[in-house]
C-alpha cells in the first residue's frame, strides 16, 4: 500500500511539473517583424568613398550597458547590403523576432538600427552605429528616414 502511495505522489508531482512548464511556454510567445529600409550615405570629403560601404540592419535585444544580459541575449543581425552607387543610396531588408516575455500583455517588437562600415575618412575601415528616431515602420512599408536625412560619414 505504501508503495502505491509513493508512486501516486511521484506521478502527481511530475504531472504538476509538466503542467507548469506547459503553462509557462503557452504564455511566452515571439513577435516577428521585417524592415525594408532605403537611405543615403554622404562623404563630404570624397563622395566616391561611400562605394563598397557595408550597411547592416540589426535588432537590439539585450541592454548594452549590462554585459551579462547582453551576453545571454546579444543583438541579432537581420540583413546587410553593400553600397554600389556613388550617390550613396542603399536598400537593405531583414527580419527579426523578439520574445514576448509577458505574452499578449506586452508585445516586444524588434528595435532595428544600422551598423555602417566605411572608408570615408581614411583607408582604414571605420564602423558607426545609427539609431533611427523612434522607428515604427515595418514591412510592407518602407523606412525612408535616411533618404531625407542622409547619414554623414565624415568625422569632424
Amino acid at each position: 500500500m505504501r508503495d502505491n502511495v509513493s508512486v501516486f505522489l511521484v506521478f502527481v508531482r511530475n504531472s504538476m511539473l509538466i503542467l507548469s512548464l506547459l503553462c509557462i511556454v503557452g504564455v511566452v510567445t515571439a513577435n516577428s517583424e521585417c524592415i525594408w529600409a532605403v537611405g543615403r550615405l554622404v562623404c563630404n570629403k570624397d563622395q566616391k568613398r561611400v562605394l563598397n560601404s557595408v550597411v547592416e540592419v540589426w535588432d537590439k535585444d539585450g541592454p548594452q550597458s549590462i554585459r551579462a544580459i547582453d551576453a545571454i541575449d546579444p543583438d541579432d543581425k537581420a540583413g546587410l547590403t553593400v553600397v554600389d552607387e556613388e550617390n550613396g543610396v542603399f536598400k537593405v531588408e531583414g527580419c527579426a523576432a523578439d520574445i514576448d516575455w509577458l505574452g499578449p500583455l506586452h508585445i516586444n517588437r524588434p528595435e532595428f538600427y544600422f551598423k555602417i562600415r566605411h572608408t570615408c575618412n581614411s583607408d582604414t575601415l571605420e564602423e558607426i552605429t545609427v539609431f533611427p528616431p523612434k522607428m515604427k515602420v515595418f514591412a510592407p512599408n518602407t523606412m525612408d528616414h535616411f533618404l531625407d536625412n542622409p547619414i554623414v560619414l565624415d568625422r569632424p
